[in-house]
């Protein structure tokens, strides 16, 4: 229930739910925010990019009246928004379950998945970029790729990979973007694996674009804070795609199939990528067809009409189990999603973060709407400018028990 999600916070925004969660309202049609990030934590493509892939389905489709809320963070994991113990429905914040939208998540999360829009359309090497230069990535045959894996990344890893079970080879399991470098220096002659800064065989370690990595006839995809979103783009390069074993998916992880789609690594053992590099190359047939039936895949399921229909569905579904009409007369704020669009287009930090026009010139923003004309370019400035910034919405009317907690009686908000 959306309306509860106000009380995760307390009169100082304690856990900042101001920068870990957007909330959103669908009325009549129309995307209202019901809540904005902070002016710091915009300009990155993850939010801006759902945003608009979001205000495109909704030109596109009619969708349903519907409140929830998007996740902020990278990992839509944190303890702030998950169940601890569902059996008993307890929980770490106050207020009960309220639908969000996340990009990323693991099976603890109660989480509903959406793409990560701002890599599939927002960054220049973004999976719609790489989907219009297909015919130049196919022009790289089989034969000229190089018998090697190859991977670049950044060297970080989350705290989730410090907690991932034992190995049934008895070896605790180890960070993937840590271990697979060190691994690589060893086996030079099959792997090619390096975290970006570091150094590799004495050479400092370089980014190498997306567009050259399908020279390898293998890939090794890594999870960072969050699923890596280089994934999702690997599918289209037409190689066979190595993936370390991670406890993050994504929205269309469950359509894979492993050992048709790609092959699982550090799933067995540290080092079983060894045998799966050596598997791949004496079964030389059978890794072509893999990496043809991933490309295959990519480009009929994870298109941009195709990511757009499943926001469609996925909203309609959530529609279907509001037990309340949500109605902007209930919120502090109600910023049409169009009018905040239009202001981002504007502001240096965002203006060239996504391709706006694409979608604004052809769908509009509303602009000379008495809800567009509410809300200035000053106002909307002055709203992002507070760190802190969080309207404290709640039941309407008010509610004298928890929803979710019979009995219990509700904490009173500080003023």
């Amino acid at each position: 229930m959306i309306r509860n999600i106000s009380l995760v916070c307390d009169a100082k925004i304690k856990h900042q739910c101001n920068v870990k969660a957007v909330r959103m309202m669908i009325k009549d049609g129309e995307i209202y925010l019901n809540s904005l990030h902070p002016d710091w934590r915009l300009g990155p493509p993850e939010l801006l990019g759902f945003l608009l892939e979001l205000y495109e389905t909704s030109k596109m489709y009619r969708l349903p009246d519907l409140e929830f809320a998007y996740n902020g963070d990278d990992d839509a994991s944190s303890p702030i928004f998950d169940w601890i113990d569902r059996s008993s429905l307890r929980v770490t914040f106050h207020g009960g379950p309220f639908p969000l939208l996340a990009w990323s998540k693991s099976n603890k999360s109660m989480v509903q998945l959406v793409p990560y829009s701002g890599a599939f359309r927002c960054t220049d090497d973004s999976f719609d970029n790489l989907l219009a230069r297909l015919d130049e990535i196919r022009r790289v045959a089989w034969p000229e790729k190089r018998t090697v894996a190859f991977g670049r990344w950044n060297e970080f890893c989350a705290q989730y990979m410090y907690e991932m079970p034992t190995l049934p080879s008895g070896e605790s399991f180890i960070c993937p973007r840590q271990w697979l470098p060190t691994l690589s220096e060893q086996h030079h002659e099959v792997m090619d694996v390096g975290a970006m800064g570091g150094t590799l065989r004495g050479q400092r370690v370089s980014a190498v674009p997306l567009m050259h990595q399908n020279a390898y006839k293998y890939l090794v995809s890594t999870d960072g804070w969050a699923i890596s979103s280089k994934f999702d783009k690997y599918l289209l390069l037409g190689s066979t795609i190595i993936k370390a074993q991670s406890s993050r998916y994504g929205f269309y992880y469950d359509a894979l199939r492993q050992d048709e789609h790609y092959v699982a690594a550090m799933n067995t053992s540290r080092d079983d990528i060894l045998g799966v590099i050596e598997w791949l190359k004496s079964h030389d047939v059978e890794a072509e067809r893999m990496a043809v039936a991933t490309q295959q895949f990519a480009v009929r399921h994870l298109h941009r009409n195709a990511r757009l229909c499943y926001y469609r569905t996925l909203m309609t579904e959530l529609g279907k189990r509001m037990r309340f009409t949500p109605d902007c007369s209930q919120r502090k704020l109600c910023l049409p999603l169009g009018r905040f669009l239009d202001y981002l287009t504007t502001k240096r930090e965002t203006a060239h973060a996504c391709r706006y026009q694409e979608v604004l010139v052809r769908y509009g923003t509303g602009r000379g709407t008495p809800a567009y004309d509410s809300f200035s370019d000053e106002a909307i400035k002055e709203l992002l400018a507070d760190p802190k910034y969080w309207p404290r919405d709640t039941d309407i009317p008010p509610l004298p028990n928890e929803p979710y907690f019979p009995g219990a009686p509700r904490r009173l908000r500080r003023r």
